[in-house]
Parts: structure tokens; C-alpha cells; sequence
């Protein structure tokens, strides 16, 4: 089995691939998510991945099997797979990863992970809790105890190449709107997945803010024609990177 290695934030990216082999304990039974009063939202799980990765493969296909289902057990779920850049001089240069979507993670381990590291794959659940995201098993209990987000009010108008969203953000949350494209394949050719042909699911596009904290915002988010299967979720984030409120936005 190898070992997690991890990358220090500030210095040049390393192999930083966590091990996709083998399963943790279960462990104690979760404690069951508190109920809210009103209408729920479904809760985001993110994938930090890359396909110079060869431990990352496990976790698209987790992820792959949530956004199929949009649900693990009672809980509803928006799965979304945000490739990172910091393996793409080890032999393969992702063509879904953005550096933007790497500082996002790092902002994850300042807020989540008190030694400030990053690694592939991680997953964060409800933008409160980091774990390899191979490990299904933590995955699952992490989903299960995860608070519940409020369903958030948001309106949506959608065209060929854009979507318009308007939405009043919580006193205490900023609201962002994440955009994905669905079921890319692609056959990697050098790096660690070298031979593999592989399909990525709910890889986010863009990412953009709609409305600060306690305001009311409007935002045209633009989408290229090419994209295939696209689809969005708008949530509330809070500066500690709880997500407390968030909507799918249908088509």
C-alpha cells in the first residue's frame, strides 16, 4: 500500500496521491445529521482529483456512482469533481484542471486541516470535513452526520450559452453558483495513468460568486456550447467554508 504523501502549502507541488487501496474500520455507527425546520438542500460533496493520479481513478468512480443516484441513502447530494493542477508536470497535463480549483483546496486546508496540506483525492463534505476520498466507507459515515443545509431560494434562467442566477445570500454566507460539465472520457497517454482511458463525471466548469453576504445578487454565468451534460447547484459558503444552504438549478 503506498503512503499519502502531502504537499506544504507555498512550495512547489510534489506527488501528492493518497493510496486508493484498502478500506479503513467502520468504526462507531454516525451520529444521525439534526433536522431542520424548513425545506433541505442537498449537501455538496467535492472531489479534489487529477488524472496524473493513479489513486484518484477509485474516487471518480464514487463520485460517479453519487451523481448517478443524486442521493446516499436519505440524503440528497450534489457530487462535483474539481481537478487540480499540481500534478501536471509529472508526465500529464489535465485538461480539466484549473489552479483556481487547487487554491480552492488549499483554502480547505487552512480552514479544515491545522498542518495547511493538500492531497488527491480528497473529498470535503458539506465544506466541513476532508478525508481521502477513496475511503467510502468515512465518505459515507461523513455524509450521514453531515448538518443538514437549508434549501436555498434561488431563480435560474437558462440559454445555450449561459445561465442567469438571482439569489439573496444569507447574512452570514456568500452564495456561489459551480457549473459542471458530465461524463468526459479521455485516453491519458503518459503520466501515472499512462495506457488507462478514463471518464470523469460532474467536472466543474466555473465557479463564480452571485451574491455577497446578506445581498441580494444577480449573476450571467457563461457556458460553452461544446460542454455536454451541463448542470449547476448554488450554495451558501461561509467564511469558515460551511456550506449552510444550497439548490440544484434545473434546466
Amino acid at each position: 500500500m503506498r503512503t499519502m504523501l502531502a504537499v506544504l502549502l507555498g512550495v512547489l507541488p510534489l506527488a501528492a496521491c493518497a493510496s486508493a487501496e484498502g478500506q479503513p474500520s467502520p468504526g462507531p455507527a454516525p451520529t444521525p445529521a439534526p433536522a431542520r425546520g424548513g425545506p433541505e438542500g442537498p449537501l455538496l460533496v467535492e472531489l479534489f482529483t487529477s488524472q496524473g493520479c493513479n489513486s484518484c481513478p477509485p474516487a471518480d468512480r464514487y463520485l460517479t456512482s453519487l451523481a448517478r443516484t443524486g442521493q446516499l441513502g436519505s440524503r440528497a447530494v450534489v457530487p462535483l469533481s474539481f481537478h487540480v493542477d499540481y500534478w501536471n508536470d509529472l508526465g500529464w497535463a489535465d485538461p480539466y484542471s484549473l489552479a483556481a480549483w487547487t487554491e480552492r483546496q488549499r483554502q480547505y486546508a487552512r480552514a479544515l486541516e491545522n498542518d495547511g496540506r493538500v492531497y488527491t483525492p480528497q473529498i470535503v463534505v458539506g465544506g466541513a470535513a476532508g478525508m481521502v476520498g477513496s475511503h467510502t466507507q468515512k465518505v459515507a459515515a461523513a455524509i450521514a452526520a453531515a448538518p443538514r443545509p437549508a434549501l436555498l431560494a434561488a431563480a435560474a434562467t437558462w440559454a445555450q450559452d449561459h445561465v442567469e442566477v438571482t439569489v439573496t445570500a444569507p447574512a452570514d454566507a456568500d452564495v456561489l453558483v459551480a457549473v459542471w460539465e458530465d461524463a468526459r472520457t479521455i485516453s491519458v497517454p503518459r503520466g501515472e495513468n499512462a495506457g488507462e482511458t478514463l471518464t470523469n463525471h460532474r467536472i466543474v466548469r466555473r465557479l463564480d460568486r452571485v451574491a455577497a453576504a446578506g445581498q441580494r445578487g444577480t449573476r450571467r454565468v457563461a457556458i460553452d456550447p461544446a460542454w455536454r451534460g451541463t448542470g449547476a447547484v448554488v450554495f451558501a459558503q461561509r467564511a469558515d467554508k460551511r456550506i449552510v444552504a444550497s439548490a440544484l438549478l434545473t434546466r
